[in-house]
């Protein structure tokens, strides 16, 4: 079921959607204008799951007089109040009924939609004065609450329990766990977000030309091959040194912190990096590989937009981004045109591939039949009289390296054994955890 949030901008939507799920997720300034996309996850109240949506703030201007990223986040709120089954309403109870406000409650009468209003900043005393004005957007109640302080809010949590148990449930996916969760990370502007748009085929993501467009992690679930997928689309993730406004700042914290909550990292280079010859892998990038792989996650590299790399140039873009991941050869890369739709299904091929890959666990006796006679007959030292290998765990693999004198186990020897251990077994996409333990 899903519950939508919806108002003009800098009423306090976004503190809502986070006091509501009880995480920050939706960045909340007092810059208005924030949140663009929809921002959506799961959460529940007194038993009852529901998804949960963050809108950003409708602007009630003529088409013709509204910018470019205004008419995509109208575009994108009416999406939303079109998908949903309750729609919170939240207006600024500390000033009194804007034209834009009810130029929503408009909107919502012309989708057939019908909606609870929620007063917020209720602990300021304008809003108690105020409220009986906004009886005049047409609601039959108003639950006055503070999104900041957590003021009725529950109230208001039950106003919606109440409403979604006499819906009826639709979708059997909805109640669905995923198999895994995907995360599509990468510089500003390099595709990312007509990436999820041609995933889920539809304008799910606002996308524009210019930098920064993304703030929020979007999430969103569609069905590959029978298997309901979680995704998320991130913010652009640059250097400190090149971060400039407050808002993008955190947008880059929330990246960081989607890492761990992922299974697959969907890495999207630029194929039109200025470069020559071609080389879309910057040090930013392979900064995003080595926080990936630290995490213990899985990764595919999608090189975009190559529709713009005339094609005798190609091979060269790929022998020259294989070279620069020397030391991450076990990375697989596709080659892709968001704009176009090329290459998009061979991207979540690798993607599923990969959790399978970093999801296996390998007999002990087929380790001891393939890989530990090559360690054996290349032991780390003379005084190594004895060596056992055995998986210890999965996602990322983990592998424990037993022996009489660990301590001459060193680094490079290390990295021997886990060569030896993806060219027998693969793990292709995933990190390989050794740990080097006593006999």
């Amino acid at each position: 079921m899903q519950v939508v949030i919806v108002g003009r901008p800098n009423v306090g939507k976004s503190t809502l959607f986070n006091r509501i799920i009880k995480r920050r997720i939706a960045i909340t300034m007092k810059e208005s204008g924030t949140t663009r996309d929809r921002i959506k996850t799961e959460t529940q109240w007194d038993e009852t799951r529901f998804y949960l949506t963050d809108t950003g703030g409708f602007i009630s201007e003529k088409l013709s007089e509204l910018s470019e990223i205004s008419q995509k986040v109208n575009y994108q709120i009416i999406q939303a109040i079109k998908s949903a089954d309750i729609i919170i309403f939240l207006v600024d109870g500390s000033v009194s009924p804007i034209p834009q406000d009810f130029a929503i409650a408009e909107l919502l009468r012309k989708e057939g939609k019908s909606f609870l209003l929620a007063l917020n900043k209720i602990d300021k005393r304008q809003a108690k004065d105020n409220l009986h004005e906004f009886y005049q957007l047409g609601a039959k109640d108003i639950i006055p609450i503070s999104a900041e302080h957590g003021i009725g809010v529950d109230i208001l949590l039950d106003k919606v329990v109440v409403e979604l148990k006499n819906k009826p449930i639709s979708e059997k996916q909805e109640s669905e766990q995923p198999s895994f969760s995907l995360l599509i990370i990468g510089r500003p502007n390099v595709g990312k977000s007509l990436f999820l748009n041609q995933i889920l085929n539809e304008e799910r993501v606002i996308v524009s030309e210019k930098p920064g467009t993304t703030r929020d992690a979007i999430e969103e679930y569609f069905i590959y091959d029978n298997k309901k997928i979680r995704i998320i689309d991130t913010a652009g993730l640059r250097k400190r040194t090149r971060v400039k406004e407050n808002v993008e700042y955190f947008s880059i914290q929330r990246v960081i912190k989607h890492i761990p909550m992922s299974n697959v990292v969907i890495l999207m280079l630029d194929a039109t990096n200025q470069s020559y010859p071609p080389l879309p892998l910057t040090n930013q990038d392979k900064h995003i590989i080595d926080l990936v792989l630290q995490r213990g996650k899985g990764i595919v590299i999608a090189i975009n937009k190559i529709d713009l790399i005339p094609v005798k140039e190609r091979k060269f873009l790929i022998d020259n981004t294989r070279i620069e991941l020397k030391n991450f050869n076990f990375i697989p890369m596709v080659l892709t045109s968001a704009l176009k739709n090329k290459g998009i299904i061979e991207v979540i091929n690798k993607a599923v591939d990969v959790f399978e890959q970093g999801s296996k666990m390998i007999d002990d006796k087929l380790i001891e039949k393939m890989v530990l006679p090559r360690l054996v007959s290349n032991p780390p030292s003379n005084r190594v009289r004895y060596m056992q290998l055995k998986q210890s765990g999965y996602l990322p693999p983990k592998f424990d390296l037993i022996t009489n004198v660990a301590k001459d186990v060193n680094d490079t020897y290390q990295r021997f054994v886990i060569n030896e251990i993806r060219n027998y077994f693969g793990f292709f996409g995933n990190p390989i955890r050794l740990t080097v333990k006593s006999y």
